[in-house]
């Protein structure tokens, strides 16, 4: 039996063809042997970074990363603003692995926490230099550093790879994780949860880099594989908040027919059901800082009271299946990484000193040199309220995606608006949080 069969990829849709050349289509495991853990790019050493990056890097001079992309690009209206996005973006993730697996079987795709760094995404190691480069020079808008410089593709014209940022220097905020974890609460059903973080924390992403990445051929750029691996996680997340999660799928395709377990995935032709628990047959990958989903529905109960008490404590316990993956202690990042710590305080002068001899009597008997003292403690005291007040920046909320842009990439414009809405409130109580020097999640 052929281990992979290669062919110029093609929908099922009359005269549309997908890839102008030939292009592996890996058949997925009927077992798993063994289960890997997909990680946060970040805490992997800088040989595992490396070695990641060699993967891809071949990948694209194979002309993959051009196939991903038409792929992608001609089914995007079946694969996106309904309710096979999730299913289907998690077996295309699946299909990238594998393809790395066959240059090197021991690199496991990562994901990009993109919420670690939301309020200021242009200084996430992840945009830097030392990984995958940031916003493309001005004029062509061609990246030129990280990992992917001065790459080339060829779909759908030959060109660079390019990313935009939304506002020239500045790719604007991103979710933060609190505002990720809100819709995970209130969403009750796969339907709702996937509109709202397609129409949120999802499109936010794409339209912030700008380029390629808020194209419909955004694969063309290996950072695409790295945020929708965010995004799988976030489903994950949700899925294990009810294990019924892990069985069941509800909502619409592209057609407006109602979906099931059993409903067929465009292009794959293989059932949603056969994606929903990471660790199935074909699959046979868990997350860092999550539970593995569970092996059956007998252990339902069980596992529903396990993740009441993890979300109750807002963190999954660390569970990792036995393999040659299991994930050490992170690891710093390579290269100076910034950090979002507050700004550290300018000394301020004691007051003490600000007037020697405020210390000492004037000798006129009235006890000026005293009450000097007191005034200038007085000011000093006021000065530094009015400075450590002012030194408290609010963040920024994400802005409002441009209707006309969500429109032709087929997402829902009300839903964003109820997103940008939410966030707001979110972004408003963390900077209230702050103010109040009481910090909780961000």
């Amino acid at each position: 039996m052929l281990k992979y069969v290669c062919a110029v990829v093609a929908v099922a849709i009359v005269g549309e063809v997908v890839a102008k050349s030939t292009f592996p289509m890996p058949r997925l495991a009927t077992s798993c042997t063994t289960t890997v853990v997909r990680r946060d790019i970040v805490s992997l050493s800088q040989a595992e970074q490396q070695r990641f990056v060699r993967v891809v890097r071949e990948m694209h001079r194979r002309g993959w990363m051009d196939g991903f992309g038409s792929m992608h690009d001609h089914i995007s209206h079946q694969i996106h603003g309904n309710d096979q996005f999730f299913a289907w973006h998690r077996r295309f993730l699946r299909h990238f692995e594998t393809l790395m697996q066959e240059i090197d079987p021991d690199v496991v795709l990562p994901y990009w926490n993109w919420g670690t760094y939301w309020q200021n995404p242009f200084v996430d190691p992840v945009l830097s230099s030392t990984l995958f480069g940031g916003n493309g020079r001005s004029g062509d808008n061609c990246v030129t550093d990280g990992a992917e410089a001065r790459w080339g593709r060829n779909y759908p014209t030959r060109n660079c790879l390019t990313r935009k940022f939304r506002y020239g220097a500045s790719t604007g905020s991103f979710w933060p994780m609190r505002a990720v974890r809100d819709v995970m609460s209130s969403a009750k059903t796969h339907a709702q949860f996937r509109s709202r973080i397609e129409n949120g924390a999802h499109g936010i992403v794409h339209l912030g880099l700008g380029g390629d990445f808020e194209t419909m051929w955004a694969p063309v750029d290996v950072l695409f594989f790295l945020h929708h691996a965010m995004i799988d996680k976030i489903w994950a997340e949700w899925q294990s908040r009810d294990p019924q999660r892990f069985e069941h799928v509800d909502g619409y395709d592209y057609a407006r027919q109602a979906i099931t377990a059993d409903s067929i995935m465009p292009f794959y032709g293989e059932d949603i059901g056969s994606t929903l628990a990471t660790n199935g047959p074909g699959y046979c990958y868990v997350y860092d800082d999550l539970p593995a989903p569970p092996a059956s529905l007998k252990r339902a109960k069980v596992l529903m009271a396990m993740n009441a008490a993890a979300n109750a404590t807002g963190s999954a316990p660390r569970r990792h299946p036995p393999g040659p993956f299991e994930p050490a202690a992170p690891a710093p990042a390579p290269g100076p990484v910034p950090t979002l710590a507050e700004p550290e305080q300018p000394e301020q002068p004691d007051p003490e000193q600000l007037d020697p001899a405020a210390d000492q009597d004037d000798g006129d008997g009235d006890g000026d040199g005293a009450s000097e003292k007191a005034a200038m403690r007085l000011y000093a005291k006021g000065r530094d309220a009015v400075q450590a007040e002012a030194k408290i920046v609010d963040f920024a909320p994400p802005q409002p995606m441009d209707a006309g842009w969500l429109r032709q990439r087929h997402y829902d414009v009300d839903e964003a608006m109820r997103m940008q809405q939410l966030v707001d409130g979110v972004v408003a109580q963390i900077n209230a949080e702050r103010r109040q020097n009481t910090p909780g999640p961000q």
